[in-house]
């Protein structure tokens, strides 16, 4: 069975019709706005100062359905980076006296000064040798090798000079122990643009960590050395470029978890005053750390 519309008989439809002109006629003499329904009402002007001529009368202004419109959300923008505790401004302080080489007078290897990188493993006991680069620079240049002990593997750095017709060990530096350093990688190069050659060494640990230590042996034309380094940068990263290096370090927070720093600190490594010298550097969220490449 359907279901069918109700139907309206003449008499009520009728009745409807009487009071609906009823009502609008009641509505005419009670309202005395023209305003349209959605339009803000204008102010009118008063007796004293209308014009004098007739005003056109208003056109009706049919109302207008208000769009909603959504601005775009402003591009996200890095948080600025905050200065590091501590340290001074401008060029920096002087960088910390504190390395792995070591001065090491009267005793270590010697070679001939006839020897160079290209003529192979130098035969030194109980060593062999696993990287070894050479540069000119002051007292007839710079030789370094880098060692592996044959029995237990561990590390060593050894930095050599001209000296009476030889090749002279004169800093050192050597792993403590087989396991503790994962990689030791040697760069040579004039840096600070003074002719001369220094020696840039950095000692990867083994670990989670990554810790770094950086070392910079810089022989000067006074025959004197400046050394010096930064060490323990937590997933360290050093950048070598004219100049001298940038270095991040990863900086903990309190609740941050092992795998995941919440800051990376940069500081720059630079040559100013006759000192090497670095900076305090400024934190930066790890999400918008600026990318360098890492040449240790």
């Amino acid at each position: 069975m359907h279901r069918t519309r109700p139907t309206v008989t003449a008499a009520r439809r009728a009745l409807a019709v009487a009071l609906a002109a009823a009502t609008a006629l009641a509505a005419a003499g009670c309202s005395s706005s023209k305003g349209v329904t959605g339009a803000s009402t204008a102010s009118l002007p008063t007796a004293s100062s209308a014009p004098t001529a007739t005003s056109a009368p208003a056109e009706s202004v049919p109302p207008t359905s208000a769009v909603a419109t959504t601005a775009p959300a402003p591009a996200p923008t890095a948080p600025a980076p905050t200065p590091a505790p501590g340290g001074s401004g401008g060029s920096g302080a002087v960088l910390p006296a504190v390395a792995n080489l070591q001065a090491t007078p009267g005793g270590g290897v010697t070679l001939p000064a006839t020897f160079t990188c290209g003529a192979g493993d130098p035969g030194i006991p109980g060593w062999t040798v696993a990287d070894c680069q050479e540069m000119p620079s002051y007292a007839d240049g710079v030789t370094t090798l880098v060692l592996r002990r044959n029995d237990d593997g561990r590390f060593a750095v050894v930095v050599l000079f001209a000296s009476g017709g030889s090749l002279v060990q004169r800093y050192r530096s050597e792993e403590d122990g087989p396991g503790m350093w994962n990689d030791v990688v040697v760069q040579l190069g004039d840096f600070n643009g003074d002719d001369g050659a220094e020696v840039w060494i950095g000692y990867r640990y083994d670990g989670s960590g990554g810790y770094l230590d950086l070392d910079v042996l810089d022989p000067r034309p006074d025959g004197l050395f400046l050394l010096g380094g930064l060490q323990s940068l937590d997933h360290g990263v050093a950048d070598l470029h004219p100049g001298g290096a940038t270095v991040q370090q990863a900086v903990y927070a309190a609740s941050d978890p092992g795998c995941c720093p919440s800051s990376v600190r940069q500081r720059e490594i630079s040559f100013s005053g006759g000192q090497w010298r670095v900076t305090a550097g400024s934190d930066y969220p790890s999400a918008s750390a600026p990318a360098i490449s890492g040449d240790f």
